[in-house]
């Protein structure tokens, strides 16, 4: 069972690479998510570790959740202001227009919150799954990329946070690949 979860967590954290392929990209995304989560699943079962497993289903669950909420909000916003300036001769002193703009330009910053809010939250369960399983392993580059997701969530608002996220992703690869399976010895 170690090594379906080392395997499963090895092709699922570079399935991420595929989301330069139009199209498939988002579905290679999903497809990564659901093998990260099974192999914790699988290493909760072999280290008798159920946080493993909770966490990282909270851990994923939530942007999936926010992203999703955020994006509707987004969508309604953008949709409202394209109806809003359909219109031929669009006058803007009339106060119902410029309340129709303001409400939609919030909904646009409320779902955007939302999605930061659920990547803090998500990053954050991430960041105590893989600190388990660093415990559990004994590779803490699992434990370092969890938290440099975590500030890279949190970095996001001032717009850095892609770049931490994209090293922890890359330790998150290291860390699947250091960890040794049943037939190999772990080297110091």
């Amino acid at each position: 069972m170690k090594k379906q979860a080392i395997t499963l967590g090895r092709i699922g954290v570079l399935l991420p690479i595929a989301s330069i392929i139009p199209f498939l990209g988002s579905l290679a995304g999903l497809a990564a998510l659901a093998l990260l989560v099974i192999s914790h699943y699988y290493f909760a079962k072999v280290y008798e570790k159920n946080d493993i497993f909770n966490n990282a289903l909270t851990g994923t669950l939530v942007p999936v959740g926010s992203n999703l909420i955020g994006g509707a909000m987004i969508g309604v916003a953008v949709v409202a202001a394209l109806l809003v300036f359909a219109g031929e001769d669009v006058e803007f002193d009339e106060i119902e227009e410029i309340t129709a703009l303001i409400l939609q330009s919030s909904m646009a910053i409320a779902g955007g919150v939302i999605i930061l809010a659920g990547l803090i939250v998500g990053f954050y369960f991430l960041y105590k799954a893989l600190s388990s399983l660093a415990t559990e392993t004994g590779i803490n580059l699992f434990k370092t990329a969890g938290l440099l997701y975590f500030i890279g969530a949190i970095a996001m608002v001032i717009f850095i946070g892609a770049l931490v996220i994209l090293a922890a992703w890359i330790l998150h690869i290291i860390a699947y690949f250091s960890i040794p399976t049943e037939n190999e010895k772990m080297t110091p």
